[in-house]
């Protein structure tokens, strides 16, 4: 088989990917628990490939070393390893130790982004900065052809919106109301859009 280009395995990046590389590269350690291990294994992987992710070689800052410290002896992440260990199949775990095998990872190392990888990120986060305020715009101007249009077009960045905190849940919603679209049943026939973003919403 045909190993993948790096334009592939960018161009089929999904929702949860990008979201999963704002949690590298912020330490997102609350939006992390929302993540299936295996997902956010996977996900790395893709990172690694296409070159914007890389083991840390370099010792962590006191700040970072706490934060993560203070993570490993929560309540939280005690809960997530529990949860872990339950849902994550003898099959998962497997491929989980594979790609930690693959990319020269023990479980405990830390990772971090390449300056290609940041540049991208950064560069997302300016893309849909403004593609909220073009679903704003259309959904303060009742477009509602253009607000319908825009939601499907930018579909995939939408969860990545809420977990940076760009997007705001409630005006999510007023803009189904606006199309007059039930947005649980829109979401649910879209598959683009990861379901973690739903979390935002509460």
């Amino acid at each position: 088989m045909e190993k993948p280009t790096r334009e592939d395995i960018i161009y089929n990046f999904t929702s949860l990917d990008y979201v999963v590389l704002s949690c590298m590269h912020y330490t997102d350690l609350k939006t992390m628990i929302k993540i299936n291990a295996l997902d956010l294994v996977e996900s790395c992987e893709k990172f690694f490939d296409c070159g914007y992710m890389k083991k840390m070689n370099t010792e962590p800052s006191v700040e970072l070393k706490n934060k993560i410290q203070q993570w490993l002896d929560s309540v939280e992440y005690r809960q997530y390893t529990k949860n872990t260990n339950e849902i994550l199949s003898i099959t998962d775990k497997e491929k989980i130790r594979k790609i930690y095998s693959k990319l020269e990872l023990k479980p405990h190392d830390l990772s971090e982004l390449t300056n290609t990888g940041i540049q991208f990120l950064e560069n997302k986060e300016i893309e849909i900065k403004k593609q909220w305020k073009i679903l704003i715009k259309f959904k303060d101007s009742k477009d509602t052809i253009n607000l319908k249009r825009s939601i499907d077009e930018f579909a995939i960045s939408i969860p990545l919106m809420f977990s940076t905190g760009i997007a705001d849940g409630k005006l999510f919603s007023t803009m189904f109301k606006t199309i007059n679209v039930g947005m649980y049943d829109y979401l649910s026939e879209n598959t683009i859009i990861h379901p973690i973003f739903l979390d935002y919403l509460k």
